[in-house]
């Protein structure tokens, strides 16, 4: 890091925003609005500087701030610390007491003075002390939560306290309180954010038109053919919480649009489209999921729709453009948001992208990670958060043995890799991708990993198993929470063509946001691609330990990992 860039960040590390005026007219409370409040006021202030005609369209969500003294009075108030004294390893209790509990009048009255003035759907978001800092990000750890903000004053208020409440509960959630122990973290704070929800009203719902996640360094490219440098985009039709879970998004280098992490073949395109979208239903007040084929009534509401979505006919394995009116589908036909025609239709929206990168990344001197949302009709660009993008991949280079015998190979990839190596683990984790795909409760198995890896607590461990790890769909892979994976060094995700668990290329979510911040390699390797290995024979005939659950084993020995993202291969071997 040159010296001009350590300037820019300390700069940035001591930037407070509460120190800003019109800040602090709309912040409640004193003490700290946190890192996310923080990565959002900074870019707010270095963009509304510049005069450049690509910001012409951009905004930023309106929003208020209720500082960390509030949450810290509040838990003060209703008897949160004594709770804690008596059991702090009584999550729930924590987190019931919480959604119990009452503010104070003077809490009440900003609150009802913001709702006064924000008479739109609003996103509550959580903004810690230590979350989206340049050491900690706690990505998915925390709240965010959308209300509709409709009905009488007291039944908004109501809806917007709980709110406000569920992200203060989140700072006693077990991933959150594994987190903090993992990186010896105690003195946390949550502050709030109250935020205009951006999109606009569609039948009963309310949703951007897309929205998604952008990196202005790739650190885990799916090909060599792309630039670190170049930045990648993470699109989703709806709102952007599609964008950073573990589901199907459309991954955009910025060094090249077209190309896929799935490649060209139509099928595996149309696996790895979005189909399911998330709205705010208007009716219930509730944050809703919906697939897209059985929402053809909103397709009015998009009058660019056909260059967001694709027809997939499977009797053919064909990618079409849909028609100009959709009123059904034949069967074997499949709406797929593939975004295909969205360069053409919008180049300015990459060019804003590249745009915004290099701005923010030279003004924090560090890579940035942002969040938006776009209504590309108007048009208009939303920014919703900016925050550092940490990674030690430029600090570490490493080179493969070149004298290695086959059969000394475990596994080997060469996807979405960045540098790393560790050498002497003594622990494998292994979940049989069979005894996986039959087992009728696949959270047992996830459960059974969560208590080998407390086992394990002190030893940075190889974790091996078929699919996602940490995927809301146990089909797709084992459904783990952050603390049941959290002590393992080496993360594998191995692809079964035949019961299809197939690893997400996907850089830019939550799960991958951990992994750069704790340190753990990961390595997806495939058994449909000829440069990948997956010793088979040796993860059947090698001994090992039986736990709890049939499907997971431990191997113990002496295992090596090498990774160079670089030249885009990894490798685990065994002495």
């Amino acid at each position: 890091m040159t010296k001009q860039r350590k300037d820019k960040l300390k700069e940035y590390i001591a930037f407070d925003p509460l120190q800003i005026e019109g800040v602090k007219r709309r912040t409640l409370g004193d003490g700290t609005i946190g890192g996310k409040a923080k990565g959002f006021l900074y870019s707010k202030i270095i963009l509304q500087g510049k005069s450049d005609e690509i910001l012409t369209n951009v905004m930023f969500p309106q929003s208020y701030f209720i500082a960390t003294s509030v949450y810290e009075e509040f838990l003060e108030k209703n008897g949160i610390y004594k709770i804690l004294e008596e059991s702090s390893q009584d999550l729930e209790r924590t987190q019931r007491a919480i959604m119990e509990g009452n503010f104070s009048d003077y809490v009440n009255d900003f609150l009802k003075r913001v709702l006064s003035v924000m008479n739109c759907p609003l996103a509550i978001r959580s903004s810690s002390m230590l979350e989206d800092s340049v050491k900690y990000s706690f990505a998915g750890k925390y709240f965010t939560t959308f209300i509709s903000n409709r009905g009488s004053e007291k039944e908004r208020l109501q809806k917007l306290t709980d709110a406000i409440k569920q992200v203060y509960a989140s700072t006693f959630g077990k991933n959150s309180v594994v987190y903090r122990k993992k990186h010896g973290l105690e003195d946390e704070k949550m502050a709030v954010i109250i935020q205009e929800l951006f999109g606009k009203q569609r039948g009963d719902g309310f949703y951007p038109e897309i929205a998604g996640v952008g990196f202005s360094q790739n650190y885990r490219r799916f090909t060599e053919r792309i630039r670190k440098e170049d930045g990648v985009v993470r699109m989703v039709f709806g709102l952007g919480t599609r964008s950073t879970g573990r589901g199907y998004a459309r991954t955009f280098s910025l060094t090249n649009l077209e190309l896929r992490p799935e490649g060209n073949n139509a099928q595996e395109i149309a696996k790895y489209s979005q189909e399911t979208f998330d709205m705010l239903n208007l009716k219930t007040g509730k944050l809703e999921s919906y697939n897209i084929n059985e929402r053809l009534d909103l397709i009015p509401y998009h009058r660019s729709f056909n260059r967001l979505c694709s027809l997939y006919s499977a009797a053919e394995n064909m990618i079409k453009d849909i028609p100009p009116v959709i009123t059904s589908l034949s069967a074997g036909e499949k709406l797929i948001f593939t975004f295909d025609r969205f360069p053409a239709y919008k180049p300015r929206f990459f060019s804003l992208m590249k745009y915004l990168f290099s701005v923010l990344e030279d003004a924090m001197g560090i890579a940035v990670d942002v969040e938006w949302a776009y209504e590309p009709e108007d048009p208009r660009f939303a920014l919703i958060q900016v925050r550092p993008l940490s990674s030690l991949e430029e600090y570490r280079k490493v080179r493969i043995p070149e004298k290695i015998k086959k059969e000394d190979i475990i596994l080997a990839g060469d996807r979405m890799l960045t540098n790393g190596m560790v050498q002497g683990i003594k622990y494998l984790v292994y979940v049989d991708h069979d005894e996986f795909h039959k087992s009728p409760d696949k959270y047992a198995i996830a459960r059974e990993v969560g208590r080998v890896n407390e086992t394990l607590a002190g030893e940075r461990y190889i974790l091996v198993g078929p699919g996602r790890w940490g995927s809301s769909n146990p089909v797709q892979g084992v459904p783990v929470n952050y603390n049941e994976i959290c002590n393992c060094g080496v993360l594998i995700e191995v692809g079964i063509q035949r019961k299809r668990f197939t690893p997400e290329l996907s850089y830019g979510t939550h799960f991958f946001a951990n992994l750069e911040l704790d340190g753990i390699l990961y390595i997806p390797v495939f058994d449909s691609i000829e440069t990948n290995i997956i010793n088979f024979d040796w993860f059947r005939n090698a001994s090992r330990k039986a736990t709890g659950h049939r499907a997971v084993w431990i191997y113990e020995g002496e295992f090596d990992v090498y990774l160079d993202g670089d030249n885009m291969k990894g490798i685990i071997l065994k002495k």
